[in-house]
Parts: structure tokens; sequence; C-alpha cells
């Protein structure tokens, strides 16, 4: 356009006069164009807007299908889709959740409902041991989800943490009918919040309890720059195809215990959560003896950085 306009400038004030029709011009294209872009840019963002007013009154799991939008655009629907994935799994995690909590609510009701029909021939140790079971299993999914909502501690609350004299106190505390084998390597320090911590430590020891056969075993040990902790059993170990679900709110082993347990089956989801907060990792796979092993992987404190 320079080039043009230096050889339209010797033809005098018509060569001028012609630049400037032909400037004004490209800017109206320009400005034509910019304009068609938007006009069409906004019809889909209201397009957008429709399709998710539309899965809020159905009140079902939709998408928003892609087109071939702008990068922004797509990246925009892209973005929606996650939250609309998200929200739909907290939409499932509640109705399991308000299923969970009927069940044993429904149990007391019927306990308590024979008793009252025929109160003279009601053995009444035998209707309370019932009537508490229930109460212990509606407690335990309310600690359990207390535990999930508080998950993510600020860091104010972290502090250094010996993580193997941690094992130690919780397995000392414990009275676990199979053995806990302790092994650990000195000075593995972890910044973390130590409820929180000692919470991961007892999830994984439970559940290794409720499938080992004979053995369970904790470690502390380091790799690199990461203070890892795991806890190995010999039960049945989890099939490679369940290992990433297996920390899923909504996922239940097909091995779970008997029905009379009050394993609300949300202590592994519970770990995941709180590792995901301390910035760590967690992860399951077959153990040396055959069962499953649980490793959660934290920052080492030194790579955090000096205490503040």
């Amino acid at each position: 356009m320079s080039t043009l306009r230096r050889r339209l400038d010797r033809t005098g004030s018509w060569g001028t006069g012609l630049w400037r029709r032909l400037r004004d011009r490209a800017r109206l294209v320009a400005a034509m164009t910019a304009g068609r872009i938007t006009v069409r840019e906004l019809q889909r963002v209201g397009s957008i807007s429709g399709d998710l007013a539309k899965i809020n009154i159905s009140d079902e799991y939709g998408q928003i299908v892609q087109q071939r939008d702008l990068a922004e655009i797509a990246q925009l629907v892209g973005n929606i889709n996650v939250s609309l994935d998200m929200l739909d799994r907290e939409r499932r995690f509640a109705s399991t959740i308000a299923h969970e909590i009927r069940s044993p609510l429904a149990g007391i009701r019927v306990t308590v409902e024979e008793a009252l029909s025929d109160p003279d021939q009601v053995d009444y140790s035998t209707v309370f041991a019932r009537v508490l079971r229930g109460v212990d299993r509606v407690e335990a999914l309310a600690t359990d989800l207390l535990l999930i909502a508080r998950s993510r501690a600020t860091e104010i609350e972290w502090a250094r943490i010996d993580l193997c004299e941690l094992v130690r106190r919780e397995v000392a505390a414990r009275a676990d009918p199979i053995p806990v084998e302790v092994i650990c390597a000195p000075g593995v320090l972890v910044k973390a919040m130590p409820t929180q911590i000692g919470e991961i430590v007892t999830n994984l020891l439970d559940n290794a309890q409720r499938y080992a056969r004979q053995q369970v075993q904790i470690r502390v040990d380091r790799s690199g720059r990461m203070a890892r902790l795991s806890v190995c059993d010999d039960g049945p170990g989890v099939p490679e195809k369940d290992r990433k679900r297996v920390f899923d709110r909504l996922y239940r082993l097909t091995t779970l215990p008997e029905p009379g347990s009050t394993s609300t089956g949300l202590g592994l989801a519970i770990t995941w959560e709180i590792v995901r907060a301390h910035r760590g990792s967690v992860w399951v796979e077959t153990a040396p003896s055959g069962g499953a092993c649980f490793t959660v992987q934290l920052p080492l404190a030194a790579a955090l950085g000096p205490e503040t």
C-alpha cells in the first residue's frame, strides 16, 4: 500500500484523491468484515447461552457441541463442558449420598415401627442394637462428608511433620486384628496439616485391614524431592482396570465388605482430596505380596523452602 501511495502522490492532486478513496474503501471493507465476524461470534455466544439454558431446564447431563469456532470461542466451550462435567459429578454424588443416608434411616424406622406394633413382645436390647448400627452408619457418612469439605485446609494450618513419627503414633493408637509392620527411613519431613495426614494413614490402614489376609505393611521413605508413604497388604488387590477409578467418590469395589460394616466407601476419595490439596499424588499398584499397595507422594519440607 505504501508503494501504491507514493506512485499516486507523483500524479498530483488527482492521485492523492484516488489514494484517499482507496484508503476509505479499504477501511470500510475492513469494518464490514469485522462487523460480520463480530455479529457471527455474538450469534454463536447467544447459541451457547441458549444451549446452557436448555441443559439447566432439563436437569439432565448435557454438553455444548463444539463447532468450527474461533480459538477463543472454542476454549470457552471447552471450559463450559469441563464445568458441566464437574457439576454432573457433584449431582450424582449428592444423589448417591442421599441414597446412602436414606437406607439406614429406613432401617431405623422399620425397627422402631415393628417394636411399637407389639411392645410387649419386643426384645429391646436387640431393637436398640439395630437402631445404634443405623445411627453409626449415618454418623460415619456425615463425618466423611465433612472431611471431604475440609480437605482443602489453608497452608496457614500446615506444619513440619516427621512422617515416620506420625505413622508410628497412628499405628500405636490402633487395635488392628492384623499386626502392622512399620518400615521407616529417618528424617522424612513434610509440610502439611497433621490431622489430615493422620486421616490418610487411618484410611489406608483401614482399607488394608479390610482386605488383608495375614499381612499389612506401611513404609515411609524418599524418592528424589518427594516423600513416599506406602501401605501394602496381601489381599485380593485392585484390578488394573479399576486403579484410576478407585479414588472416585462414586466408585465402589465389588469386593466391599459385608453389609454389617459401617464403612462408607469414601475413605480413598477423602485420601485423594487431601493429597491433591497438599500438592501430592496417590496411586495403587500390585504389592510384592500380590495384594494392593497404595502409595502417597508428598513434597519434602526442604523442597517447599524454609519454614516461615
